[in-house]
């Protein structure tokens, strides 16, 4: 990662995705916000693309783009901006925000960053990408990544998980995981980690997290 000055940007875009965090946006009026600081705000709805609305934005002139919104979104904007070359700001108001975490980023307050739309410092970073589509901390497979694209999973994550545990850990539900490293091959594991840092495992309840930003790939089976 490296940091240099940049230039004023002259018309910042904001996309929102106002369901994140369970309405986080809204709670700390980030629109209003974004008027009031000279940054048009897109505010998504229901059925948008983001990756086409990004890229409109950008081929209408916008200079510096950013996401108020979970993980998934940030991969996507941060796409549109690194193949354009322009600043891509991340607001994390999302439900865990893992990106801004590894970033440093004050996850309890997402209009703190609104700043570095307009005047920020830039800090270039490497992107994973996994079969095309960009990620900016995590990608997951298998049991987990099962879990979260049920559209249930939103509004009650642990009854979700619950309901559908029971699928996962006995096969009939997701596919198998193969796992290559090498000349070592693991049919099936349980669970397949890949990262380029080291983690700190110091939470009680047995969860990683990473003392920097680093691409990473998780991928949970049965």
């Amino acid at each position: 990662m490296t940091a240099s000055a940049s230039t004023t940007p002259a018309r910042p875009v904001l996309f929102i995705n106002p369901r994140s965090g369970g309405g986080k946006a809204q709670r700390f009026d980030l629109v209003t916000r974004c008027g009031a600081q000279g940054i048009k705000p897109v505010v998504m709805k229901d059925g948008d693309d983001l990756f086409a609305l990004a890229g409109a934005a950008v081929s209408s002139g916008a200079d510096v783009i950013g996401m108020a919104g979970g993980d998934g979104s940030q991969g996507i904007v941060a796409s549109i901006a690194s193949r354009h070359d322009i600043p891509y700001v991340c607001i994390p108001s999302g439900t865990r925000n893992h990106f801004a975490l590894d970033l440093g980023l004050d996850r309890d307050n997402p209009a703190a960053f609104l700043d570095a739309l307009t005047d920020g410092v830039e800090q270039r970073i490497d992107l994973g990408v996994i079969g095309g589509r960009t990620f900016v901390n995590n990608a997951s497979f298998g049991a987990y990544a099962e879990v979260v694209r049920s559209p249930a999973y939103r509004d009650d994550k642990r009854g979700t998980t619950l309901a559908i545990l029971p699928d996962l850990l006995s096969g009939h539900r997701a596919a198998t995981l193969t796992a290559r490293a090498g000349a070592a091959t693991v049919t099936g594991p349980q669970a397949v980690l890949v990262s380029n840092n080291a983690y700190e495992m110091t939470d009680i309840a047995g969860s990683a997290t990473g003392p920097g930003w680093m691409p990473g790939c998780s991928a949970w089976s049965r």
